[in-house]
């Protein structure tokens, strides 16, 4: 018995080293190509496309919008006070009327005035009167020549003291500097008036102004001249319905060092008369920009060299460089090497390799 268990023993250890032998030789053989059947090494990197999905690159602008608030004014605007401490006679104007440049808006008392001016003719006619016959009295030598000179020293004075009360009646009458329309009249007749008393308002409000601030980064768009790019559209609590059209008109030559921001002025066409000064208006300022290839945000990678894409050029994929621009509602405007309608890859990305052959599998048209 015990012998007959040696005898299974060694055969047993007998196949197991022979088995091994053969098993080494077929692996050997297989690996140089001898006997059985031929097997292939594994393919190369690149030589299996990735499948990958696409989408065609688009040609964008990068438009911007700034909003701002800002007080209107008129395109020209003045509180008028007198000149001189008076009584009024006369208030010729209404709350809400058109005048004109020159319109005599309140008569103050110029009885003493007018005398004084009837006075200042009649002592510059005898002045001049005077100095006719001097002059006609030194040809034939029956005054000297001093007294001619005297003669019309009196005479220049009489003149300027006639246009000083000329001056004097004028402040009597209080006038509209320019045209507009006049506020509600500060004054009653019989009213007795300082140079602190204010008479009324008067604006000339067929342009409206705005005065907004423009952040410093925006301050380059202020400098293109071009129309169409100083273009606003305001609104107001006032009208809540309607747009406004205007244009940026003019702007501050320096920044607010604290607060890091330029005035910026908008004209806004007001013939109609719909506004007035004080309103409240936000403003929309829309700013057209540079065209931009713009890729779905995904499709953007990130490296050591900083941002790039994939691109798709004869089936095969290409490493493209592209500096973000702008980020817009999941889409990313990019400046690179990148034409319009090339196809970037929006999906597959993670095994993608330069020069890695490709295939579309899917694309997503816009």
């Amino acid at each position: 018995m015990e012998t007959a268990l040696k005898k299974f023993l060694s055969f047993l250890i007998f196949a197991i080293i022979i088995g091994g032998a053969v098993w080494k030789q077929d692996a050997l053989l297989s690996v140089i190509g001898i006997g059985g059947e031929e097997r292939s090494a594994p393919p190369a990197r690149g030589s299996v496309p990735v499948k990958v999905i696409t989408q065609p690159v688009e040609i964008t602008s990068n438009n911007r919008t700034f909003r701002a608030v800002g007080t209107g004014r008129a395109r020209l605007s003045v509180e008028i006070y007198p000149s001189v401490a008076e009584e009024v006679t006369d208030v010729f104007f209404k709350a809400r009327q058109e005048v004109k440049k020159g319109d005599v808006l309140v008569q103050l008392d110029d009885r003493e005035e007018v005398l004084t001016v009837r006075l200042a003719e009649v002592r510059l006619k005898d002045a001049q009167s005077l100095l006719n016959r001097y002059e006609q009295a030194v040809k034939e030598g029956g005054v000297p020549q001093s007294e001619v000179d005297a003669a019309r020293a009196s005479f220049e004075g009489a003149q300027v003291a006639l246009e000083q009360a000329k001056l004097a009646l004028e402040e009597r009458r209080i006038k509209a500097p320019f045209d507009g329309i006049v506020g509600i009249p500060g004054v009653d007749p019989g009213d007795r008036v300082g140079t602190d008393t204010l008479i009324t308002g008067l604006d000339a409000r067929d342009i409206l102004y705005v005065d907004f601030e423009v952040p410093e980064a925006l301050a380059g768009a202020l400098q293109n001249t071009e129309t169409q790019s100083r273009k606003i559209t305001a609104t107001t609590p006032a009208y809540l319905s309607l747009n406004f059209s205007g244009h940026i008109s003019a702007h501050e030559s320096r920044f607010n060092p604290e607060r890091r921001t330029l005035m910026a002025r908008a004209s806004i066409d007001n013939s109609d008369d719909f506004l007035r000064p004080g309103m409240s208006f936000e403003m929309r300022w829309d700013i057209p920009g540079k065209d931009y290839a713009t890729v779905p945000e995904i499709s953007v990678q990130w490296g050591r060299d900083g941002s790039y894409i994939w691109l798709i050029h004869d089936g095969v994929a290409e490493k493209t460089p592209a500096k973000v621009v702008s980020r817009k509602a999941g889409r990313v405007l990019l400046e690179g090497n990148i034409k319009d309608s090339d196809s970037v890859v929006i999906e597959g990305l993670q095994r993608l390799r330069p020069g890695q052959k490709v295939e579309v599998v899917g694309s997503a048209e816009e």
